[in-house]
């Protein structure tokens, strides 16, 4: 079936949920405290609140005894009784200096449920700009086995599960292409900056007087070493085209302002 969460939706959870963690902070802030000093306990925060907001917002659209919001442990997220369905819903702020988003879920819960839909909401740590994906009829398959030391916790096999997403707000790229694209620009700059340094070598060698043997000699060796240069060159960003043809997908978020 289409995806049953809109943009709009989105948009208003979104505005909802930034009103509420500016509140977070102000009273935060009152206590001598900084709500950013840990983004785990301030994403606890505003996952419930994610969960609120956008029940409140879905049974505009389904009615408000079709919509089920309960958020004891073990109860589903939220339950859109007229569709039969169970949506998971989950935040993040990524973590690392690149922010490397590991999009999670309770590997028991899934493989008792069978399948579930997700709402993943990506976001900066000063929660000003977001990427919010919607999957749909997620399963065991479509996460890795969790890790060791994990807690039941199995990351996204976004390779699989992008195949069943709708991305609601931002954007995501398969940066495999991206990659792929960029090392085909640097081999055909390659290309043409060998062909005119060769161009100029060779110019170079034809103008020579033909009594200046030495110097005729150490052009040559020139035009030899530069080829052979530019040949492991290129050779070297072929194999990068070719790596990110068969690379595994990964996918990178782009996250934007409400």
């Amino acid at each position: 079936m289409a995806c049953y969460v809109t943009k709009d939706q989105i948009q208003e959870v979104l505005n909802s949920l930034r009103s509420f963690e500016t509140e977070l902070y102000n009273v935060f802030d009152k206590f001598g405290y900084n709500l950013n000093d840990n983004l785990g306990r301030k994403n606890a925060l505003l996952s419930q609140a994610q969960e609120k907001e956008l029940a409140k917002t879905l049974k505009k659209e389904y009615g408000g005894d079709e919509v089920i919001c309960d958020g004891r442990p073990g109860q589903p997220d939220i339950v859109i009784k007229s569709l039969n369905k169970e949506l998971e819903c989950k935040l993040t702020s990524g973590h690392g200096k690149s922010k490397t988003f590991d999009l999670q879920t309770d590997y028991a819960t899934l493989r008792k449920k069978g399948s579930l839909d997700y709402l993943y909401i990506l976001t900066n740590p000063s929660f000003t700009k977001f990427c919010v994906l919607f999957f749909e009829a997620l399963t065991i398959d479509d996460f890795h086995p969790p890790a060791n030391g994990s807690r039941g916790k199995a990351r996204m096999n976004k390779g699989k599960a992008m195949k069943k997403s709708h991305v609601l707000w931002g954007k995501s790229l398969l940066a495999n292409t991206l990659l792929q694209e960029r090392w085909e620009e640097r081999l055909s700059e390659t290309a043409k900056e060998k062909a005119s340094r060769l161009a100029s070598l060779n110019y170079r060698l034809k103008t020579t007087s033909s009594g200046a043997a030495i110097e005729m000699g150490k052009i040559a060796s020139l035009i030899k070493k530069e080829e052979e240069r530019y040949a492991r060159k290129i050779n070297h960003i072929t194999d990068k085209i070719e790596y990110w043809k068969k690379a595994n997908p990964r996918f990178s978020f782009t996250l934007e302002t409400t």
